[in-house]
């Protein structure tokens, strides 16, 4: 497997250079309050850590890398942009911490690239079941399962990032897929209460619509956005019948063009067909989607808890905001909710820099310092850490809404890496007119099959 995956992805790596991938890539820096571009935290990658020597527990500097996914722009200092390089600097003066963010499309391809080229980063962010399998099968990633504060972590939520008995991640938290919505908006088109089940959710989108109000923004532009309404309709209708589903994949007893899959898709597409959501999707990015719900041009987006800082701050227009799961199951049928393993820390194998590498997870993860409590103060994800809570009223009152129904994580993590590409790619086409919801499903089957077989 190893040999195989190092393979496509040097191939990868000579077809795609870096120079692609970087052209696109952002800078890592925020701005202050005068909107001037500030340098406190730079992704930039300058080599530094190819020419300080290496971390052997002295006081001699090292210089670690760090990946994430890009951040909601803010106002306020980041946690990994700005916090984390800023407060280790401060406990370890020879730590230096150089962080390089991307957008999660180009997020996935450009960590397998480095690391298929032996330049993969000190420590990164990633996601948990077998979306991780094909990193650690490869040994591009550290066993963390004698780190001493993983134990501090809700077992179930950690044990999403092992394999064959070993941790390989320490969890940052968990999330859910969400619908925000406008509550002006809804009590201006009548809308009195929350949908219940599929078809009041439908005449919550036609009242809406009849009113003048666009019912969904969607920046289809960025697919992976896709996921975040296909998952949360996906939930009640795949595993409310049967949580079995996935495993049952691997042994040929579900596939993806099972009745309930495709009427899934079918679902979704519906959305776009009866004219519910904002036109030109395909032209839109989340972040322009995102604006396009602040500005009260669209009545919901699908989206997460990770979106929370974003979409809890004023646009052009103020309005009261509200989050639910939309309910894609039949009048009088269970209702099933997503809330899954966010992602995880993952410490790259090579040890020349694991002694800095451990003194700066021991710090960030130990409760009571000062890089632990700017962590759980500006965390997007919900925590899992023990005796930490949420103090987000909207997140609070989203658990407490759902506690008693059955919850299911992010479908994909069930799932090998690309198969939600393909899904994701092909549903564009349905947006367009070009696929259908068969097509979709025929697709993810062949890619499953292609990459388990």
């Amino acid at each position: 497997m190893k040999k195989r995956l190092l393979s496509i992805l040097l191939i990868a790596l000579m077809l795609f250079s870096f120079t692609a991938c970087n052209g696109g890539k952002e800078t890592g820096k925020t701005e202050d309050s005068a909107g001037k571009p500030s340098d406190s935290a730079k992704t930039e990658d300058t080599g530094a850590d190819k020419e300080k020597p290496a971390d052997t527990g002295s006081d001699e500097e090292v210089t670690l890398s760090l990946m994430v996914t890009t951040r909601p722009t803010t106002e306020s200092k980041d946690f990994y942009l700005d916090w984390l390089p800023e407060l280790v600097k401060e406990k370890y003066p020879n730590i230096n911490i150089e962080v390089e963010q991307l957008p999660t499309d180009q997020y996935k391809q450009t960590v397998r690239l480095k690391f298929a080229s032996g330049e993969g980063p000190d420590f990164f962010t990633w996601w948990a079941g077998l979306q991780a399998k094909d990193l650690v099968e490869a040994g591009y990633v550290r066993d963390l399962s004698e780190f001493p504060q993983l134990g501090k972590f809700k077992k179930e939520i950690a044990d999403s990032y092992a394999f064959d008995g070993k941790n390989y991640a320490i969890p940052l938290g968990t999330s859910f897929l969400t619908t925000w919505y406008n509550k002006d908006a809804f009590a201006k088109a009548g809308i009195t209460q929350l949908p219940q089940n599929w078809q009041e959710f439908l005449d919550c989108c036609e009242k809406l619509k009849q009113s003048g109000i666009t019912p969904i923004t969607a920046g289809d532009k960025q697919s992976f956005v896709i996921q975040f309404g296909m998952y949360q309709i996906g939930a009640s209708e795949i595993y409310a019948e049967n949580p079995n589903f996935d495993s049952q994949l691997f042994t040929g007893e579900t596939k993806f063009t099972d009745p309930s899959w495709v009427s899934t898709v079918q679902k979704f597409a519906d959305l776009y067909q009866k004219g519910y959501v904002i036109e030109d999707s395909l032209g839109l990015s989340q972040e322009q989607s995102r604006q396009a719900f602040l500005d009260g041009k669209a009545a919901m987006i699908f989206d997460g808890s990770f979106g929370y800082d974003a979409l809890a701050k004023q646009g052009a227009v103020e309005f009261e905001k509200g989050i639910f799961c939309v309910p894609s199951n039949d009048q009088g049928k269970k209702f099933v909710y997503n809330l899954t393993p966010s992602n995880g820390i993952f410490v790259n194998s090579d040890d020349k820099k694991q002694d800095a590498i451990d003194k700066v997870l021991e710090y960030w993860f130990t409760e009571g310092t000062p890089l632990f409590e700017k962590w759980t103060t500006t965390t997007s994800d919900i925590s899992c850490y023990d005796g930490v809570e949420d103090s987000r009223e909207l997140i609070k009152e989203y658990l407490d809404r759902y506690k008693n129904d059955q919850s299911i994580y992010n479908l994909n993590n069930a799932w090998p890496e690309g198969v939600s590409d393909m899904m994701c790619t092909i549903f564009q086409d349905v947006i367009s007119g070009n696929s259908s919801a068969e097509d979709v499903c025929k697709g993810m089957d062949s890619k499953f099959e292609e990459l388990t077989r």
